[in-house]
């Protein structure tokens, strides 16, 4: 009987300890993976099973991080598109100087390599996988459009807008346009380019002085 209890207490584990610590290379191996997958072959093509085997990682890697594909996918186009806009408003500037740096981070994150593809693949999954672009609206977009929200309000206190104009509004234009010159409109864009282009829509909203200011 005593035989019996020291061979059960021998596979007995015992309690579990904090478990293992998460790897940032498993991190952006799985990462990585998701956004070469979603921009190759779009949402049906980038399943949990595929992404963690392009990784390298078992799918239970995968799962233990986020809790859905769309919430895994979201992550990585924001990690691949980056912060610009954040590195250009880190610092308490004049108007027009703050506008030169947001069109800059602006013109930069559009012409990076693949974010054209990216944000095509993102467009077509609107339809077929609308949790998608929900939750890079909510958890990524949204602080972005707030940045910029910023440089439109300093710019009505400054009578360069109406006193009633949306900003809301004129964010849908700003990004709109900039879009449809990029994804509709026929052409490589290069950095300069955009951010000409990007100028002379602030400027037909009546924002042209703002580099100015």
């Amino acid at each position: 009987m005593a035989q019996s209890r020291r061979a059960k207490r021998s596979k007995d584990p015992g309690p579990k300890g904090p478990g293992r610590p998460r790897s940032p290379a498993a991190d952006r191996a799985i990462l990585q993976a998701a956004l070469k997958l979603f921009i190759e072959h779009g949402i049906d093509g980038a399943s949990i099973e595929q992404i963690a085997e392009r990784a390298g990682v078992a799918r239970t890697t995968v799962y233990r991080r986020w809790s859905s594909k769309e919430a895994l996918l979201a992550q990585a186009m924001a990690v691949a598109r980056g912060v610009p806009e954040q590195r250009a408003m880190a610092n308490r500037v004049a108007l027009g100087s703050l506008a030169q740096r947001l069109v800059d981070a602006l013109a930069e994150t559009v012409t990076a390599p693949d974010y054209r593809k990216l944000m095509a693949r993102l467009a077509g999954s609107v339809t077929s996988c609308p949790a998608l672009m929900l939750t890079y609206w909510n958890n990524y977009l949204v602080p972005r459009r707030q940045m910029v929200r910023e440089l439109l309000e300093r710019a009505r206190a400054r009578g360069l807008l109406r006193e009633d104009s949306d900003p809301e509004i004129l964010l849908d234009l700003i990004g709109g346009a900039i879009m449809y010159h990029l994804l509709i409109r026929p052409g490589e864009r290069t950095a300069r380019e955009m951010r000409v282009y990007v100028f002379k829509v602030l400027g037909e909203l009546g924002l042209g002085d703002t580099a100015n200011r």
